[in-house]
C-alpha cells in the first residue's frame, strides 16, 4: 500500500534529519494511527457495531493521549518515547494533510474541540506512488549526504591528531 509506505519513508527522512537513534518509534508514529482507525473494519466485516468509534483515533489528541498509555511499554525514557511517537504521528497527520478527499472530508486536527475536516487538495490518493518515489529518493540523499559528512568529519578528526 502505497500510502502506508509513503508514511514511513517521511518518518525516516524525519528520524535520519534530526539524528533519532530509536527510529522504530517514530516509525510506530507514522503508521499506528492508520492501523488503529482501520480496527473499524473488522466490526464492518462481522457485522457488528463498534463499541466506540475507531476513526476518532485518526486525530493528533487522541493519538497523543495514546502515546502516553503506551509509553510504558518501552525500555526507554518515557518522555522521549512520547517525543518520538508524536513526532511520527504528526509527520503522518501533516502528510494526510496533502490528500484530496472527494465527500469533503479530510483530517480532523482540532478534535474533540472542533470536527471539521482540514485539506490542502494537494494529491489524490492514488498519485501517493509518486510521494513514494519522492520520498525514497530524499531519503536516500539525505542517507548519503549523512554518510559523507561524517566520513569528512571524522577525516578532519583524524588529520588534527597527527598535527
Amino acid at each position: 500500500m502505497p500510502d502506508w509506505m509513503s508514511h514511513l519513508i517521511i518518518g525516516l527522512i524525519l528520524a535520519e534529519v534530526f539524528n533519532i537513534r530509536k527510529k522504530s518509534l517514530v516509525v510506530l508514529g507514522t503508521l499506528a494511527p492508520d492501523i488503529l482507525s482501520k480496527i473499524q473494519l473488522i466490526y464492518f466485516y462481522f457485522g457488528i457495531s463498534p463499541p466506540i468509534s475507531f476513526i476518532s483515533f485518526h486525530t493528533p489528541l487522541m493519538w497523543f493521549l495514546l502515546s502516553i498509555l503506551i509509553a510504558p511499554l518501552f525500555k526507554y525514557d518515557r518522555l522521549k518515547t512520547i517525543l518520538l511517537i508524536n513526532i511520527g504521528a504528526l509527520s503522518h497527520f501533516l502528510s494526510d494533510l496533502t490528500i484530496k478527499h472527494f465527500g469533503g472530508s479530510g483530517t480532523r486536527l482540532f478534535f474533540p474541540f472542533s470536527n471539521s475536516n482540514y485539506t490542502l487538495n494537494l494529491i489524490w490518493p492514488e498519485q501517493s506512488v509518486y510521494i513514494l518515489i519522492a520520498s525514497l529518493v530524499i531519503y536516500l540523499i539525505v542517507k548519503v549526504v549523512k554518510k559523507y559528512f561524517f566520513k569528512m568529519q571524522a577525516l578532519r578528526k583524524q588529520q588534527t591528531r597527527f598535527l
